[in-house]
């Protein structure tokens, strides 16, 4: 079984690779986004994912008092979170306080006053990081508020948020039609072609022939009720799993990695939102990966913590 010391500085040195290579892409090869040269939204979400994990590691390192790991952890989870923010994927910040204030509530009664101090401050020079130019999130949301406006106002729909509300229209509509089943993978594009030709999305829409850019909706236009319920089922059953072992009686070590659990649960919620995020192998894989491995860690520090109880 993945021993959890080894799972979780294995998780943070995969952090801070991600944001290293995030800033090489950056500074050195001159990509307008982080993870240019594969899919920015996958790669910084990802790498926000791992950043968040090594979050859970600084909350169970300041518990243990271990202070090497705490900042080895600490690093990792700024340069995780720093990945993320470097490849403009502005989906991976839409739930990101909420997932801290999951993670607040899960250790809370872990940290003293003077942690507590700490991780504002640290909060706090995120915060101004992310306002300044070099960040690229002023541009990212500016670019957004425009990408809204045009497309409300009838100016401009081919815009990359305007392409988005379309193809979610589109989807909508084929669920409407077929909710049940849905139409299939390859059948849906008989559903886009109707709707292109009564004129109820634009050709960009119609031509984009993958996927809705939206995990659920993406499910429910081709394969209805029963493929969101698949879904819904791969990522709840697990959050339920990993929520049963966050009570203050167990283990740091256990609740560590059920943290890192329902993190790795409501991050790709938060993912999917924006981004048909398991349509991809990279995000499919590393969800999969992400909940056996630390589940199967999970089961087995409990297990040893019982046999040392008896």
């Amino acid at each position: 079984p993945p021993r959890f010391s080894w799972l979780m500085t294995g998780i943070a040195t995969g952090a801070i690779t991600a944001g290293g290579r995030a800033l090489y892409d950056r500074l050195v090869t001159g990509y307008g986004r982080a993870f240019d040269w594969m899919v920015p939204i996958q790669g910084g979400d990802i790498s926000m994912t791992l950043g968040l994990l090594s979050l859970c590691g600084v909350m169970w390192s300041i518990k243990t008092a271990n202070r090497g790991l705490t900042i080895y952890f600490a690093v990792a989870s700024a340069f995780g979170v720093l990945g993320s923010i470097l490849s403009g994927s502005r989906g991976g910040w839409v739930l990101f306080p909420v997932i801290l204030f999951v993670l607040y509530r899960i250790f809370r009664d872990w940290f003293s006053p003077k942690v507590k101090l700490g991780m504002s401050l640290a909060l706090a020079l995120l915060v101004i990081f992310c306002l300044t130019p070099q960040s690229g999130v002023p541009k990212r949301i500016e670019a957004a508020k425009s990408d809204i406006s045009l497309y409300f106002s009838g100016k401009n729909k081919n815009t990359s948020l305007g392409h988005r509300f379309e193809i979610w229209k589109s989807s909508v509509d084929s669920f409407l039609e077929k909710p049940l089943f849905g139409w299939g993978r390859h059948g849906v594009r008989l559903s886009q072609e109707q709707q292109y030709k009564r004129g109820l999305i634009t050709k960009e829409a119609y031509d984009f022939n993958s996927h809705a850019h939206n995990q659920f909706l993406d499910e429910m236009a081709k394969r209805g009720i029963i493929g969101l319920g698949a879904l819904l089922a791969l990522l709840l059953i697990p959050l339920y799993l990993f929520k049963q072992y966050l009570k203050p009686s167990f283990a740091p070590e256990v609740r560590t990695l059920a943290a890192g659990g329902v993190i790795v649960v409501l991050s790709t919620i938060d993912y999917s939102l924006s981004q048909a995020f398991l349509y991809h192998s990279s995000g499919i894989v590393f969800y999969c990966v992400s909940v056996i491995f630390l589940y199967s860690a999970l089961r087995s520090q409990q297990l040893m913590t019982d046999k040392s109880l008896l």
